[in-house]
């Protein structure tokens, strides 16, 4: 006679609540990037200064909202 077998848990809706949350900061990201493109063009800088830091802040804004989740992570683990 063979033991019952136990049913997996079902897996964690992490993954797609991850990329809902990789989808927000993106945009987020690209917000923050068209505003300081239009900053930088409205005070005189030419297209390519403006385009310029515009990437900058895009790349800014992720890795800050990538350490505010990585953060939030640690303290939930932490618990």
């Amino acid at each position: 006679m063979t033991s019952p077998t136990a049913p997996s848990p079902a897996p964690a809706p992490a993954s797609h609540t991850w990329a809902v949350w990789l989808l927000v900061m993106v945009l987020f990201s690209v917000v923050v990037a068209l505003l300081v493109i239009m900053l930088k063009q409205h005070s005189g800088s030419g297209l390519a200064d403006a385009v310029l830091s515009g990437g900058a802040a895009f790349g800014s804004t992720m890795f800050v909202c990538l350490g505010v989740v990585a953060g939030i992570r640690e303290l939930r683990r932490s618990r």
